[in-house]
Formats: C-alpha cells, sequence, structure tokens
C-alpha cells in the first residue's frame, strides 16, 4: 500500500513538474471592421512589438500599413513573397536604430484597390479616365476617413499606443505609396510621416496618362504640410522604370518646400529593382530608420 502511495504521489510531481505556464498571446491580432460609416466591412491585422506582453506600461508608435495581403506571410502574398515588414521592424528596434512600433496591416479592397488608393482630390477631373481602366471613381476620401475617424480610434481604445500625430506613421507601396502621401497630405493633424516605396505616380500601367500624373504632382506642391517626414524609393525595372522623372519633381518641391535631404526627407534610387515584394522588403529599413521617431 506504501508504495503504491509512493507511485501516486510520484506522478502527481511529475504532472506538476511538466505544467507549463499559460502561452503569451499572440502578437499578431486580426481584426475585421464591419460597421464603418464611410466604406464596406475592412480587415486586416495589428502586430505587436516583442515586449508588448511583458513591458506592460510603455505605449508605442503606430504604423499603418496598406495591403496587408503582402506585409507578413509569404504564404498569403502576391508573388509567394512578403515583405515580412514585421522582422526588420523587430531587428531595426532590437538594434536601437528606431524604435518598437505596432503595425497595423489593412487589406486593400482587391479588384477596387486602385479606385480605393487614388488619390482622389486631383483624380476628380479624370473620372472617364478610371471608369476605362478599373470600372468606377476613386473613393480615397472615404478611404482615409475610415482611417482616420474609425480604425485609428479603434487601435487606440484597443492598445497601449501614442495616440498623438508626432507617433503615427502611414506607408506602402505603389498604389499604396500613393495613397499614403495623400494621407499625410489630408491630415497633417493625424500621421508624422510616409514611407512612399516605388510610388506610383504614372497612374497607368503603360505611363500613357501624364496629365493626371501631373495632376498629383501639383496636389502634392499645394498641400504639402510641414514639418513631417518622408521616404520615397524607386527602382528602373519593371513599373518602376517610369518613376523617376516624377520623382525627381517630387524632389524639387520638397527641397523648395524647405525639406532637407537626410533629414526630413529621403529620396533612393535602387538600379536594377523590380516592382515587388522581394525588393520592398530588401530596402523598407532605410524609410523605417528615417521615418519613425519616438
Amino acid at each position: 500500500m506504501r508504495y503504491w502511495t509512493f507511485v501516486v504521489l510520484m506522478l502527481l510531481f511529475m504532472g506538476c513538474q511538466q505544467e507549463k505556464p499559460s502561452a503569451e498571446p499572440s502578437r499578431f491580432q486580426p481584426f475585421t471592421y464591419e460597421d464603418s460609416e464611410f466604406i464596406g466591412p475592412k480587415s486586416g491585422q495589428v502586430y505587436l512589438p516583442p515586449s508588448y506582453f511583458t513591458d506592460t506600461l510603455r505605449q508605442y508608435p503606430v504604423l499603418y500599413m496598406m495591403d496587408q495581403q503582402n506585409l507578413f506571410f509569404d504564404s498569403l502574398a502576391y508573388g509567394g513573397a512578403a515583405w515580412q515588414i514585421h522582422r526588420t521592424t523587430d531587428s531595426l528596434s532590437s538594434a536601437g536604430q528606431m524604435p518598437e512600433v505596432i503595425i497595423v496591416g489593412v487589406n486593400h479592397a482587391r479588384e477596387k484597390r486602385f479606385q480605393e488608393y487614388f488619390p482622389e482630390k486631383p483624380a476628380a477631373g479624370f473620372d472617364s479616365l478610371l471608369e476605362v481602366r478599373v470600372g468606377g471613381t476613386a473613393f480615397s476620401d472615404a478611404y482615409l476617413k475610415f482611417l482616420t475617424q474609425e480604425l485609428k480610434p479603434y487601435v487606440d481604445r484597443t492598445y497601449r499606443t501614442k495616440p498623438g500625430k508626432g507617433h503615427t506613421y502611414i506607408g506602402g507601396s505603389s498604389m499604396g505609396g500613393l495613397v499614403s502621401m495623400y494621407a499625410v497630405c489630408e491630415y497633417p493633424e493625424v500621421f508624422a510621416g510616409a514611407l512612399c516605396l516605388s510610388t506610383h505616380w504614372p497612374v497607368s500601367l503603360q505611363d500613357d496618362t501624364p496629365e493626371a500624373a501631373q495632376a498629383i504632382i501639383d496636389y502634392f506642391a499645394a498641400h504639402l504640410p510641414k514639418g513631417k517626414r518622408w521616404y520615397f524609393d524607386y527602382g528602373t525595372e519593371g513599373l518602376d522604370q517610369f518613376y523617376a522623372p516624377y520623382q525627381q519633381q517630387v524632389d524639387s518641391i520638397l527641397q523648395a518646400q524647405g525639406y532637407q535631404a537626410g533629414q526630413n526627407w529621403m529620396t533612393q534610387a535602387y538600379p536594377g529593382h523590380d516592382h515587388n515584394e522581394r525588393y520592398w522588403r530588401e530596402r523598407v529599413h532605410l524609410g523605417l530608420r528615417g521615418v519613425i521617431q519616438e
């Protein structure tokens, strides 16, 4: 009898030894926003930085990124390669080259992505072009209202953010870069800066709508706010082959309005780089380091 009592006690002891503390919550937090006043249901993913669940009094800057489908996981990304931006932010923050940051990846509108990201005010004169090319007019103003008036308040209520304009950023590539530029110009009281990779200034895929591209650049010149931080880049292959002349105009506007290269603005050219996530993953670290501040 004593033997069996000993065995039972040993088994109980071993069971206690094998118990593990409950797992830390996932740092990937999917969301769906169903009841927008401005657009249809919108989903995406929030990524929380490494110290989020251990440094429980800390607040974090927030980076809103376009095209969440391509941000984090290769298995979901167009072409099978994601930015894996969370790995870059974690690496940079651990090296002391940028603060830890909450990333809010917002899914694009699929077949209506072009209309969602096309800057609406300068696009107003080109509704017929949009109807022909993509079957509808731009609705980026409604999308930005959703971002600033609905999604941002939800994120600030749900997570430990630094909600002020000095700690809120936006970014994307291609049309996502274009709408990020537009967001800072439309909502300078919300966003401190933008990462605009391979910004799709030409609007069309063949660079055959220069009047639309010029309207967007003229809008930028007229609405560029002071005191923001900007990162622009472009390659030389694929769609990126069209970008240099437009980006040079944008650079001249920034310089004329008091921005200083290497301080609050950077434009970088990448010979040989094409228009895809593999290249954006390779060079986004420069934008993150230059734009995101504590």
